[in-house]
């Protein structure tokens, strides 16, 4: 995976039900919505950038990167971050023809990590090598954290399947790609999600120093 471009895609389009169903990546932190703390740290790691959103959908391209709307991945019910995933998937890596770009890895993180790794993409990146793993995976020390993953495109119509069958939980997909997985548990904190209100005062404190 070493020398191929990596898309970068910003997952946004989760419930926010702990956070009284708030559209998380637009909620504010430091005087400026999550997901633009999430730019910030993703941005000088990856060769581009698109959202994956299922709502605000033009809250979103005012941040001036293309926008996928999700709408579930095709398939019924809340289909979860995977949904996000497919899309971004498809739209970043795909032509309508279903043919390559070019680029085979898609990197994907959320929008209510505020204190992503800085080394995040690098270090999945160099584990990888020229192995070709379906997916590479972060391990914070405590779990995996495959919403911070990089993903090949020959994981697409695995991922397709998956969703085709009525699964939806990310770990089960994940796992059955035999990823390879990045030890960083020498920063797990880096891997905080904000998901609810004391989340949000914790990372304020984080981030004000």
């Amino acid at each position: 995976m070493q020398s191929i471009e990596i898309n970068g895609v910003i997952l946004a389009g989760g419930q926010g039900k702990r956070m009284g169903n708030q559209d998380k990546g637009l909620v504010m932190l430091a005087n400026r919505p999550l997901i633009a703390h999430v730019i910030s740290a993703f941005s000088p790691q990856v060769d581009s950038i698109s959202i994956s959103a299922n709502q605000n959908i033009s809250d979103y391209q005012n941040f001036g990167y293309e926008v996928f709307e999700d709408s579930r991945g095709g398939y019924d019910g809340f289909a979860g971050p995977l949904a996000g995933l497919l899309v971004g998937m498809r739209g970043a890596l795909l032509e309508a023809n279903k043919e390559p770009k070019g680029s085979e890895a898609l990197m994907v993180v959320p929008c209510d990590a505020p204190l992503l790794p800085k080394d995040l993409v690098s270090r999945l990146v160099e584990a990888a090598g020229d192995s070709k793993p379906l997916a590479v995976i972060p391990h914070d020390g405590t779990r995996l954290q495959p919403l911070f993953g990089l993903y090949s495109l020959e994981a697409l119509p695995l991922l397709e399947e998956f969703l085709k069958s009525g699964q939806r939980k990310v770990g089960i997909w994940v796992e059955s790609l035999s990823p390879q997985v990045v030890d960083f548990s020498d920063q797990p904190d880096a891997f905080l999600n904000i998901n609810s209100p004391e989340e949000l005062v914790e990372a304020e404190k984080r981030i004000r120093g």
